[in-house]
């Protein structure tokens, strides 16, 4: 049996759909509910389609292979229609529940949703486990397509959010799995599931057309009106892309109180007129109201995170993650001689520049202002100029980017590496100012600011790195704040006796504290900090306060193993924000760990005849360990990547679009590479093994070398070393189902189910090493599970069958 251009093409479009499903399902998560549990979707894409191969298996009765076309159809339009009614479910539940709590909200639609996510996914399962495992002749070329198809995912979920929102493009990428349903139905005689298909794809996209379109006037029928289960009111606006969704509301003409957390003494009761644009519904931004008199907004010039203007005067000022403009106002206020913004996310420079540029005064047109978007790492990097004052103000977003819930863009930051290109682009008196919330009872995050500031200077030849470390706090007693804001402030030559007396001043007069300095510390665990002594720190606090650097980048996840069961991690809520997420993932992996377990022993006992068993022991071990070891090769390579290429779009399209493609390419070759090396297993696996340990050696020395270069070089760089890379990482499926082939053709969806549910453990392992050992010894574990792959197959069974049975 052998499959025809249309098979081909449905193949094609249902894994670009479900991708993009899986992607797009992390973004709305994200929005929804929190970062960490944005994860989730991930799983549940992987569950699904492991779930999808095992009932294939275990239901060879009714998937015979002349039906494959039928089902194939049946479960892509299944898919299409049920990943619609999964997203509505879960968006529109906070509307119909009696509940005030937003975290019952949350548990509510979650509970409410998952399992219709779940089958959705499962129904693409189906679809792709049918085509894989019922062309064995095809094999190769039909896995090309798959991965192809994915790829190609990765750019459309990335091109699709810049003109849709996301309620719009699940009814897209539900409209794509009823297309692909009328690929497999062409080769069917059911006239009916022809018409069916072709209607429910037609009608579907005519929706796309006109929401998308009443979308871009700010009129959609269906839009997302909650959000971390609390309703939205007085929205303005709201635009999507790949890594947030904006909404701007508020009342734009009246005067309140500000929502300030670092106002000195008498300005901290003042009102302005302000709206406020929310990213994923927590990351919050004033936009003032300004007519170009700063003494309406005179107030900014008394915040906390504008302590270094008060030190560092006429400065040339780069202030990170420009937000609402309220730090290039400050800084203008402060009559600074110029100010350069670097702003991440695009929509925000078009809302606040453009939508709202005149209600926000224009700061973009000012003579003395440029802006950017660019990641800001990457932007310093490459610039020439050396800055009196690089500035960063609470710069986070709690938010997950499209490429996995702990991926986040800010962690690049926060790591020593970092901070010594900051630091290099200073002047010689230059300042390095960052601002963090500082928690009352155990201010873990500030101390590992303070870690990574000493550790940096250290590197960069300072021998006392107390001398260039100041640190003021803000403490608040408003319910309803954060316990309180700390600057630090960090500086490429020791603080002189001058600038200290003038700092203590301005902390007397605005009601600040100065907690350290070069004349000593009011809290003894941020000298122990400063200084550089983790180890005795890390006896103190029971949070992880080693520094962040680019192998381990992940700042804000400060849970330490050593202490995973000390309870005073967890005995106030507010010390285990940054932790729960890391508990959530060990959870999960124990979680993914039993379901796995049990995708391969549940199959077993079901199976009758145990026959078709024998010598298939090498092939599960096999499959297993190339789904880990995918998974942790490929999420190392996104994790490692995203540092040298910076904006996440460019992380995400390029480095995940580049090795699905590669794999793509990989599988597409492997027919003529197996007939050259004379169908032997252990020569592919060994030229597998030995690019990617290539690999693994070059890829940590690219960063480093190429940071300064252009975008299109940096994005030319990662294609060329990650395509050799996934090309060998396309072999290793179309080798093991070749030997499954040989064995036995009834096993094959269960295999296929087995690398799913592997790839679902390495996924969550690939994270959890990443994050509490480093992104290397993710890397390396996955090239010690294709070594186990090798050796499983290594030596077939000599009396095994050659035939397909």
């Amino acid at each position: 049996m052998m499959a025809t251009k249309s098979v081909y093409a449905g193949l094609f479009v249902i894994a670009l759909a479900t991708l993009m499903y899986e992607i797009l399902i992390t973004r709305i998560f994200s929005v929804t509910t929190w970062y960490h549990f944005a994860f989730l979707a991930i799983s549940l894409a992987m569950l699904g389609m492991t779930a999808g191969a095992i009932i294939v298996y275990l239901s060879p009765h009714r998937f015979i292979s002349e039906k494959t076309n039928y089902y194939a159809a049946i479960s892509a339009l299944s898919f299409g229609l049920v990943s619609i009614i999964a997203v509505l479910l879960h968006v529109i539940t906070p509307s119909f529940l009696p509940i005030g709590d937003a975290r019952t909200l949350m548990v509510s639609s979650l509970i409410i949703a998952v399992p219709l996510l779940l089958a959705a996914f499962i129904c693409s399962g189906v679809c792709i486990s049918l085509t894989l495992t019922r062309f064995p002749e095809q094999l190769h070329k039909l896995y090309a397509t798959d991965l192809i198809g994915a790829a190609l995912g990765c750019i459309m979920v990335v091109l699709s959010l810049q003109v849709l929102d996301g309620i719009t493009d699940v009814f897209f990428i539900g409209s794509l799995g009823c297309l692909s349903a009328v690929c497999f139905s062409i080769g069917t005689k059911e006239r009916w599931l022809k018409l069916s298909t072709i209607i429910a794809t037609s009608l579907l996209a005519i929706f796309v057309c006109v929401n998308g379109y009443l979308y871009q006037h700010e009129k959609q029928l269906f839009r997302l009106s909650w959000s971390k289960g609390e309703h939205e009111s007085n929205v303005l606006y709201e635009r999507w892309n790949c890594f947030s969704r904006i909404v701007v509301q508020g009342v734009p003409d009246q005067w309140r109180p500000l929502e300030e957390f670092g106002l000195g003494k008498g300005v901290d009761k003042a009102i302005a007129r302000y709206v406020k644009l929310n990213m994923d519904g927590y990351a919050a931004t004033p936009i003032y109201k300004f007519d170009g008199k700063f003494s309406d907004l005179e107030f900014l010039q008394h915040d906390l995170s504008a302590l270094a203007h008060h030190v560092k005067k006429n400065a040339n000022v780069l202030v990170i993650g420009v937000g609402g403009n309220k730090d290039i106002i400050a800084a203008l206020a402060m009559n600074q001689e110029s100010v350069t913004g670097v702003e991440i996310n695009d929509n925000i420079i078009k809302i606040v520049n453009g939508t709202f540029g005149d209600y926000g005064g224009h700061i973009d047109k000012s003579p003395r202002v440029e802006l950017f978007n660019d990641e800001a790492r990457s932007f310093i990097t490459r610039s020439n100029k050396k800055y009196d004052i690089i500035l960063a103000s609470l710069v986070d977003t709690w938010a997950a980017s499209s490429s996995g819930a702990y991926a986040l863009t800010e962690n690049s930051l926060y790591t020593v590496d970092g901070w010594k290109i900051f630091i290099d682009h200073l002047t010689d008196q230059g300042i390095l100012s960052m601002s963090r919330w500082y928690n009352r009872h155990v201010p873990a995050e500030i101390y590992r600011l303070v870690v990574v500031a000493s550790e940096a200077l250290k590197q960069t030849g300072v021998q006392n790195p107390l001398d260039h470390i100041v640190l003021v706090r803000h403490m608040t007693t408003v319910a309803w704040q954060p316990d309180g804001l700390g600057t630090i402030l960090v500086k490429k030559s020791p603080f002189t006796p001058q600038e200290l007396d003038g700092i203590e001043k301005i902390c007397r007069d605005e009601g600040f504290e100065l907690v350290l300095s070069p004349r000593g510390a009011v809290d003894p665990n941020l000298k122990l900090a400063a200084s550089g002594a983790t180890e005795q720190l890390a006896d103190n606090v029971p949070f992880d306060m080693s520094a962040a650097t680019d192998d381990r980048p992940f700042f804000f996840q400060n849970l330490s193993l050593k202490h995973i069961f000390d309870p005073r991690v967890y005995e106030e809520a507010r010390n285990a924000n940054n932790v729960m997420s890391a508990v959530a993932l060990l959870m999960s992996m124990v979680a993914v760990t039993f379901f796995s377990f049990y995708c391969v022993r549940l199959p077993f006992l079901m199976t009758k005849d145990k026959s078709v068993l024998k010598g298939t022991t090498p092939l599960f071990v096999y499959f297993f360990a190339v789904g880990v070891g995918f998974m942790l090769i490929e999420m190392s390579q996104i994790q490692r990547f995203s540092i040298l290429l910076g904006h996440p779009i460019y992380a995400i399209s390029v480095t995940l679009f580049t090795l699905l493609l590669a794999t793509g390419v990989g599988s597409l070759l492997f027919g003529s590479l197996w007939a050259a090396v004379k169908e032997k297993p252990r020569t592919i696996l060994l030229i597998l093994l030995a690019v990617a340990g290539a690999s693994a050696l070059v890829a940590p020395l690219l960063a480093p070398a190429f940071s300064a270069a252009a975008t299109p070089v940096r994005i030319a760089v990662a294609v060329v070393s990650l395509f050799p890379l996934g090309m060998v990482l396309g072999l290793a499926f179309p080798l093991g189902m070749k030997l499954a082939f040989r064995q036995s053709s009834k096993v094959a969806p269960w295999l296929w189910g087995i690398n799913g549910a592997a790839s679902v453990c390495g996924s969550v392992m690939a994270t959890l090493v990443s994050m509490f050992v480093g992104i290397s010894a993710s890397y390396w574990l996955g090239f010690v599970f294709y070594l186990v792959a090798l050796l499983a197959v290594a030596k077939p069974p000599e009396d095994s069958p050659r035939v397909v049975t």
